[in-house]
């Protein structure tokens, strides 16, 4: 049954439930008023009551009586309409539906609600992911993105293990050079005795070393000087006058030496200079070739050759330290290129641009760290020169990540002098172990006679 029907019935209800009460309602009211006579109610109101006045006041408050229950059956009766028809018609037919369709309605609502706000959640969380994952993007791409300054170290460090490796084994050619001098092995100036030795070297100084004006020359007069010697002009290259005795001018000043002895080719300048300070540093005076294979056969030949062999370690440990530092300073290698392709800068390129940075010129900047620069000229430049930029310090403000780099790399090249620091400090304690075993020498051997002729008496 749908509402209209309903709300029909209803009606059709009401109509006959008011046909019905309205003529009880006229009936009593008629009953009510027509009992009363118009004498009756002047008695009544005048006081004039009739003769017999129990019976008119049985009569009057059985008509007040009805009266009232006429009244009372109307009021029931509307009070019940009035209650069917706002249950009923009201209540059912306005109220209620309308309660329902605004309990639907306010459902509907908290549902769209709840699901805007939980797409409200949704979004929240997915801008807050999306935020997320591109912070860390952005850090990223900031963590792995190396500053130009880095690229300094990992630049020019490409070729040091490379240098370090060649220096030690010129610094080991030397080792073996000076050794075949001292024993006079063969294929040697000195192989022969110390005179050859002697004439050999004072050819070379003659021809390459000599410079005629040292020995008090005078311009005016003849015989001055060095000219008997090698005559008025001197060695051919006046750059290389008297660098087999200056230490300054070839091996603590210049950062890399042309020296290569690993190359299989003939000797260049530099090379005979250092050999030829070897020579006058170390065994000026080689050990004795005087002696043969029958003589090494009695006991005291045997022992002074072991003496001369002690004379020979000593030197070898006393030269080992000219030869470690000419071994830093010899050549190393920059080309970092692959076999056959000549394209590819080498390391000297980028360390000219460290160097040029700092206002040095580029004739200069050859001059000092040479072609290919030594592993001391390469460890210098990393460990020194890049602090005397102002654009180093400058360029520190830069991302956590790439200062970090920085410092792992300053600490790396830190260990690296470190080392090198640690290897001269060992070679300084075997030269002063040498020293003091050779101060020691005279006195432990007075001792040990003395012990031996104690012994002796004691025995007898």
């Amino acid at each position: 049954m749908n509402s209209t029907q309903k709300k029909g019935k209803y009606a059709l209800f009401f109509k006959i439930k008011t046909a019905f009460r309205l003529p009880v309602f006229v009936a009593c009211i008629f009953f009510s008023v027509v009992t009363f006579s118009p004498r009756q109610s002047e008695a009544i109101c005048t006081g004039c009551l009739p003769a017999d006045p129990p019976q008119v006041m049985i009569e009057l408050q059985i008509k007040r009586q009805l009266a009232e229950l006429a009244m009372r059956l109307y009021i029931a009766s509307e009070f019940n309409a009035h209650r069917e028809w706002m249950m009923d018609t009201l209540f059912g037919d306005h109220i209620l539906r309308a309660m329902m369709m605004f309990t639907e309605q306010m459902s509907a609502v908290a549902v769209q609600q709840a699901m805007i706000i939980g797409t409200f959640l949704d979004a929240k969380h997915q801008l807050e992911t999306q935020r997320l994952f591109q912070q860390l993007q952005a850090q990223a791409h900031k963590d792995y993105h190396p500053s130009e300054d880095f690229c300094w170290f990992g630049t020019n460090v490409r070729s040091m293990a490379n240098s370090e490796a060649m220096g030690r084994h010129n610094a080991v050619a030397l080792a073996q050079r000076a050794l075949s001098r001292h024993l006079g092995n063969a294929n040697v100036n000195a192989a022969q005795n110390g005179d050859i030795d002697k004439r050999g070297r004072w050819d070379q100084f003659a021809r390459v070393y000599c410079d005629p004006k040292d020995n008090n020359w005078e311009s005016d007069a003849r015989g001055t000087g060095l000219v008997l010697a090698c005559g008025a002009a001197g060695g051919a290259d006046k750059n290389r006058r008297n660098r087999d005795i200056d230490y300054t001018r070839l091996i603590d000043e210049p950062r890399t030496i042309d020296v290569s002895l690993g190359d299989g080719g003939a000797l260049g300048p530099q090379e005979e200079d250092v050999l030829a300070m070897a020579n006058n540093l170390y065994g000026n005076d080689v050990l004795t070739r005087n002696y043969t294979q029958g003589k090494l056969t009695t006991k005291q030949a045997q022992h002074l050759y072991l003496t001369l062999r002690s004379v020979a370690a000593k030197r070898s440990v006393a030269e080992n330290s000219f030869n470690a530092i000419v071994g830093l300073k010899s050549f190393g290698t920059s080309d970092i290129s692959t076999p056959g392709n000549t394209n590819t800068p080498g390391t000297k390129i980028y360390m000219a641009a460290i160097m040029k940075e700092l206002g040095i010129a580029d004739a200069e900047i050859a001059s000092m760290i040479g072609e290919q620069p030594s592993y001391y000229a390469q460890l210098e430049v990393l460990a020194k020169k890049i602090y005397q930029n102002p654009d180093f310090y400058a360029n520190l403000y830069d991302k956590p990540a790439n200062v970090a780099r920085k410092k792992v790399a300053l600490q790396a090249i830190d260990l690296m002098l470190d080392r090198a620091i640690y290897e001269s400090q060992i070679r300084q304690e075997m030269v002063m172990s040498v020293l003091l075993s050779s101060k020691l020498r005279d006195d432990f051997r007075d001792v040990n006679k003395d012990m031996v002729g104690l012994m002796n008496a004691t025995s007898r």
